[in-house]
C-alpha cells in the first residue's frame, strides 16, 4: 500500500495537478512585475476562481474574508514565464523523442495533442522553474511537421493541459531535414530539397482550397435552382488540411530556420505564398533584420551562446536579440528544449543572456511572458499581471536575471505547484 501511495503522489506531482479548496488567494509584500504596467513595490496580487482579480499596492487590494494570503516580501512576483518552443511530453522521456515522424518529410496531418504524454516528469520541472506555458512543437527532422500546441504544465490529459490547439504549423529548413533524409537517399538531402517540399505541398493546398472554394459556390449556385443537385464535396485530405489553414491566414507557420540563407528562403517562401509566420531558432536573423521588419515577422530566438553549438548555429550573437527589437521586430526567447540547445529550466537566464548582449531589461522581460504570449496567440489569457487573465504566476526570491536567484512559489490558474524544499531554501 506504501508504494502504491508514493508511486501515486509522483503521477500528481509530474502531471503537476493540485486538489486544493477554490478559495481567494492573496500575495503580497513583494515587487510586482506586471509587464503590461510598471512595476509595483510592497505589492499584492488577489487570485479568484482562478483568475487575477486585483493588482495593486499592498494596502489598496482588499483581502477577502477567507483568503490565503501568502507573504512574499522581499522577493519578485512576475507572470509565469512562457517557453516558446519545446518537445517535452514527446515520446519516451528516457528514451529516443517521438518528435519526429521520420517517415516522411511532409507531416503535417499530424497533431502534436495525439503524441503528448502528461505524465512527462519534464513538466514537473519546467512548472518549478516558473514555467507556466510551453508550445509544444516537433523536432527539427520534418520539413513540415505536426500542428503545434500551446499547453500548461498541469493537468492528467492532454486535452486539460492545452491552451491552444492547434497553434500553428512547424516548418523546418536547413541541417535537420537533411540529416534525418538524405543520408536515405530521399528527398530532401538538399536545402533546395527542404523549400521544394514546403513549395510543392503549398501548391497542393493552393488547389485544395480552390476545388473547397468552388464546391462551395456549386453548393450555393444549386439552392437558387429548382431541382438544382449540389454538386459533391471534394474528398478530404488530413496532409493538406492543416496547409489550406495556413494559407487561409487560420494557422501561423513558425519556421525553424538558423543560418543566414534559410532565413531567406523563409522569407522567400512567405512572399510568394502570402501566410502568417514567425521564424524560429533564428541564428542568424541579425544579418536580416531589415528583411525580416519590412515583413513584419515576429521572431523567437535562441539562448544565444549557451549549450551546444551545430555546424549551423555556429555563428551565433549575444546581440541578436537587441539587433532585431531595434530593427522593430516584435521578438520572444526560448529556452530552446526542441533544438538541443539549452536547458529548458533556465528560461530566465536565456532572457539575461540577451540583457548582456545589450537588450534592454524590461523588454527581456517581455520576451519570456507577454511577448511570447503575443505570438503564440495566447495573450488574452497569460503574459501579464492584469485583472481577468489566468492566475500564472511566479514569485522569485530576488532579481529573475540574477544566476543565484531562485524559485519560490508558483501558481498555474490560482492554484500552487509545490516546490520541494531542497529547490526552495535559502540562495548559497
Amino acid at each position: 500500500m506504501k508504494a502504491c501511495a508514493v508511486i501515486f503522489a509522483f503521477a500528481a506531482l509530474a502531471a503537476v495537478t493540485a486538489v486544493a479548496e477554490e478559495k481567494p488567494v492573496v500575495i503580497r509584500g513583494g515587487r510586482i512585475v506586471p509587464v503590461a504596467g510598471p512595476e509595483i513595490e510592497d505589492g499584492a496580487v488577489l487570485i479568484e476562481g482562478g483568475k487575477i482579480k486585483a493588482v495593486g499596492k499592498a494596502g489598496e487590494v482588499a483581502v477577502p474574508a477567507g483568503a490565503e494570503v501568502v507573504d512574499a516580501a522581499g522577493g519578485w512576483i512576475l507572470p509565469g514565464l512562457i517557453e516558446s518552443l519545446a518537445s517535452m511530453g514527446l515520446g519516451d522521456p528516457y528514451g529516443p523523442s517521438g518528435s519526429d515522424e521520420v517517415s516522411n518529410p511532409d507531416a503535417a496531418g499530424l497533431r502534436i495533442l495525439d503524441g503528448l504524454n502528461p505524465f512527462d516528469k519534464r513538466f514537473a520541472q519546467a512548472a518549478r522553474a516558473g514555467i507556466t506555458a510551453l508550445m509544444i512543437a516537433p523536432g527539427r527532422a520534418n520539413v513540415i511537421g505536426a500542428r503545434t500546441a500551446v499547453v500548461k504544465p498541469r493537468g492528467a490529459t492532454a486535452e486539460e493541459m492545452v491552451l491552444l490547439e492547434p497553434a500553428g504549423v512547424k516548418l523546418t529548413l536547413g541541417e535537420g531535414p537533411k540529416d534525418a533524409f538524405g543520408p536515405k537517399g530521399r528527398l530532401p538531402g538538399t536545402r533546395m530539397g527542404s523549400a521544394y517540399v514546403v513549395r510543392k505541398a503549398l501548391l497542393e493546398a493552393s488547389e485544395y482550397v480552390r476545388k473547397r472554394k468552388d464546391h462551395e459556390a456549386g453548393v450555393a449556385a444549386a439552392k437558387g435552382k429548382k431541382g438544382a443537385e449540389p454538386p459533391a464535396a471534394p474528398p478530404r485530405n488530413l496532409d493538406i488540411e492543416p496547409l489550406a489553414e495556413l494559407l487561409e491566414g487560420r494557422l501561423t507557420a513558425f519556421i525553424e530556420c538558423h543560418r543566414a540563407d534559410d532565413i531567406q528562403t523563409a522569407l522567400r517562401l512567405v512572399d510568394e505564398f502570402g501566410f502568417k509566420a514567425v521564424l524560429v531558432g533564428a541564428t542568424e536573423a541579425y544579418k536580416s533584420a531589415g528583411e525580416i521588419a519590412r515583413r513584419r515577422i515576429p521572431v523567437v530566438v535562441g539562448v544565444m551562446g549557451v549549450g551546444s553549438k551545430r555546424v549551423e548555429t555556429k555563428d551565433v550573437s549575444p546581440a541578436n536579440a537587441a539587433k532585431l527589437v531595434e530593427a522593430g521586430i516584435k521578438t520572444a526567447i526560448a529556452a530552446e528544449d526542441a533544438m538541443g540547445l539549452g536547458a529548458q529550466e533556465e528560461l530566465a537566464l536565456a532572457a539575461a543572456m540577451a540583457v548582456k548582449g545589450g537588450l534592454d531589461r524590461a523588454t527581456a522581460l517581455r520576451a519570456v511572458t507577454l511577448t511570447a504570449a503575443e505570438i503564440l496567440g495566447v495573450a488574452d489569457r497569460i503574459g501579464s499581471l492584469e485583472p481577468g487573465k489566468d492566475a500564472d504566476i511566479v514569485v522569485f526570491d530576488g532579481d529573475p536575471f540574477h544566476y543565484k536567484t531562485r524559485v519560490a512559489r508558483v501558481f498555474i490558474d490560482g492554484r500552487e505547484i509545490k516546490i520541494p524544499e531542497p529547490l526552495r531554501g535559502p540562495r548559497p
